[in-house]
């Protein structure tokens, strides 16, 4: 990232949770396009309410859930969620829910800087390792393996729409990224 770009990642504070749910939706949009049914996609916008309110209830529970946005001057433009790891056999480790930017701002190191920070704060919360579940065929895939992820061999069946996919679990044997990317 360049330092003229003004973008900065800091913790997710309340009244962010709108500007998130904006962030969430669209970059499903322009992420999974050709992924997921196009239909599904396109019916997003209709689920702001209540993706706004799910991003509140993390906000409200910074003991639970590590949120960091990207934001520049117009504000929001992406974020990454992180927690206790929810599947079985990996609730010692850290999971990364979530790494989401808008289209326009890919390339530029934030997915890394939002990885990187939010690494960092669940190794000073006791973990050493993360993991996160990726949809097979999502070129982010790459983005993983630069910072250091290696893909597990696990793989999840699940139905998005009516649409059976494959989620892919990728792992970070240390939260130290350090500056791979």
């Amino acid at each position: 990232m360049s330092q003229d770009e003004e973008v900065r990642i800091r913790s997710a504070k309340t009244g962010d949770a709108p500007e998130i749910a904006n962030v969430h939706l669209n970059s499903w949009r322009e992420a999974y396009k050709g992924l997921l049914p196009q239909k599904f996609l396109d019916q997003l916008p209709l689920t702001f309410k209540k993706r706004m309110n799910w991003w509140e209830k993390v906000i409200s529970n910074p003991s639970e859930f590590v949120l960091q946005v990207a934001e520049d001057k117009a504000g929001v433009i992406g974020f990454a969620c992180f927690h206790a790891g929810r599947d079985q056999g990996m609730e010692a480790l850290a999971e990364v829910e979530a790494i989401y930017i808008l289209e326009k701002f890919k390339g530029r190191g934030i997915g890394f800087s939002l990885l990187s920070s939010g690494l960092k704060q669940m190794k000073e919360r006791g973990f050493f390792e993360a993991y996160c579940w990726v949809l097979e065929g999502n070129p982010t895939i790459k983005f993983y393996e630069r910072s250091g992820a290696k893909f597990t061999g696990q793989i999840k069946h699940d139905e998005i729409s009516g649409q059976k996919v494959k989620e892919l679990a990728y792992r970070w044997e240390s939260l130290e990224i350090g500056d791979k990317l």
